[in-house]
């Protein structure tokens, strides 16, 4: 009778060799030629700890098993099953139980006494491989050697200092990040920003809004990272696993948390580090109100308008009209309302009196020129660069398309690609026109920038009320505008005085300063 065997093969981190997987398979096809047996099943594991049972080609090896699909499992050794002596017993009683033997390349036919020992070995050598990689990277960290992947940095080949240096293109685009975020922008159009530009995302593929975003339990993603303020950090969490679902979850371990500075890594500036940080905070200390928010279509002022009267929130209560909240409930006695349009028309107004200020106008001269001098350094010609070779990939794989449909292949099969190649062709071409009038716009004469100033100015509103921008400058809005408070007044435009409360007060000239705030009337 002919034994049918499966082969199960891991290894756990990419600290080990990919190739491990294939050493561990051809040794197991070996040992299956010598004892005659035929394989007819291999199940692995890639960059999988041995501690999660929940691992993918584990559970497909259990759901075969109990199919009664092979004969015999053969591994390398019983780690590779399971680094927990609780696991390692149960998986054993698991495969008696559907009457299939488990065979250890290395500890031959395993029985009760042998799992119990090799797993009580393996997890014993994996709590000692874990405390003496914790020592090292705690020692390693202060002597500024670091294991770190970061997106931003690039290896150091030196035997002294640190072994991590700043790549410049890379530290461009973290600038970019944090600079966008902190003037209103959100991560997930920061990431479609990126996408546009064709500028890869940290492991290849597509910028996604939760790379840059990350995780504030856990202080990942671009916008958390000290490392770009030279911090850099280890052994915050360590991994732990549930005893009975073999979930993962991170524990913090404080008393093993070591910091150590490297000011040669410092890619963001500390004013900017803390804008940023400070509009994280503000952006999840306003998450609850956010998520009931989400159902309903967003203005350029929604949640910014409030009544003077009973600090309650103007909301629409029609399609064109703002009216104070509690007043509909009948807890305030301000009951004017105002059209969306004049609302915004006022606003609007009384922000572009404001920005017209000499001040505004000499820090906007400023930041035209620090761009100015970027694009004189060549970013656009790599950016067009980057372009092109996208497209040129693109339009090579949309020939190939067509060279086979030419040469006899059916073409419905590869329509929806193609399809999808000539948009992206298309798109690329729109990208690569506008950078080719950027770079000629360098080349020439430049238009003076009181003009720019102005007709910045005058299309203010209109950019801002775009269909398909409104949400994201009702962000940038937010950033910029505390609230806008409303004051019945029988006196005043529309019989209701408004009052602009800024956030930036030291950039408003033409304004009444009240404390650390700077008030304008609309």
């Amino acid at each position: 009778m002919t034994v049918r065997a499966a082969v199960y093969a891991r290894y756990s981190s990419d600290l080990q060799k990919a190739t491990s997987i294939e050493d561990q398979i051809a040794m197991a096809e070996r040992f299956c030629a010598r004892q005659g047996w035929t394989i007819v099943e291999i199940f692995e594991d890639r960059e999988q700890s041995g501690k999660d049972m929940r691992r993918p080609g584990f559970q497909a090896m259990k759901a075969a098993a109990a199919a009664q699909a092979f004969d015999v499992v053969v591994v390398e050794a019983i780690d590779r099953l399971t680094r927990k002596v609780k696991d390692a017993l149960s998986t054993y009683d698991f495969f008696m139980f559907q009457d299939i033997k488990l065979h250890s390349i290395q500890e031959g036919e395993q029985d009760f006494m042998k799992v119990l020992f090799a797993g009580f070995g393996a997890q014993l050598f994996s709590q000692k491989i874990s405390d003496h990689t914790r020592r090292g990277m705690q020692g390693a960290i202060t002597r500024q050697r670091l294991h770190t992947r970061a997106y931003g940095y690039c290896k150091r080949e030196s035997e002294t200092g640190t072994n991590r240096q700043i790549d410049p293109e890379q530290a461009r685009v973290v600038r970019r990040i944090y600079e966008e975020f902190a003037s209103g922008r959100s991560a997930q159009s920061i990431a479609e920003g990126l996408n546009i530009d064709r500028i890869p995302a940290p492991n290849g593929g597509s910028w996604d809004g939760s790379t840059i975003r990350g995780n504030r339990s856990r202080r990942e993603g671009i916008l958390r990272n000290q490392l770009y303020i030279g911090i850099a950090s280890i052994c915050q969490f360590t991994h732990t696993y549930h005893p009975e679902t073999g979930q993962r979850k991170l524990k913090p371990t404080p008393e093993d948390y070591v910091e150590q500075e490297i000011p040669e890594l410092r890619i963001i500036d500390q004013d900017l580090w803390d804008a940023v940080q400070a509009e994280l905070a503000r952006r999840a200390a306003a998450t609850p109100k956010a998520v009931r928010a989400a159902r309903r279509q967003t203005y350029l002022l929604s949640g910014l308008l409030k009544c003077a009267c009973c600090g309650g929130t103007y909301t629409l209560h029609n399609r064109t009209s703002y009216r104070c909240r509690e007043a509909k409930r009948s807890a305030c006695n301000n009951t004017r309302a105002i059209s969306r349009k004049r609302i915004e028309t006022r606003v609007f107004n009384a922000l572009r009196s404001a920005f017209r200020s000499e001040d505004l106008l000499q820090r906007f001269e400023h930041a035209l020129q620090e761009e100015r001098c970027k694009l004189a350094d060549g970013q656009l010609e790599a950016d067009l660069k980057r372009l092109v070779a996208a497209q040129d990939i693109a339009m090579t794989r949309r020939d190939n398309i067509l060279a086979a449909v030419a040469e006899g292949a059916p073409y419905a099969p590869f329509k929806t690609k193609a399809d999808a190649l000539e948009k992206e062709i298309n798109d690329l071409a729109s990208r690569i026109a506008i950078l080719n009038t950027q770079i000629t716009r360098t080349q020439t004469e430049v238009e003076d920038v009181r003009t720019i100033y102005e007709r910045a100015l005058n299309n203010f509103e209109h950019l801002l009320s775009e269909k398909e921008f409104v949400e994201e400058a009702h962000g940038y809005l937010a950033t910029l505008i505390d609230q806008i408070t409303l004051m019945p007044d029988a006196e005043a435009q529309h019989g209701l005085q408004a009052q602009m409360h800024l956030r930036s007060g030291a950039l408003i000239g033409a304004a009444t300063t009240q404390g650390d705030e700077v008030v304008v009337t609309c």
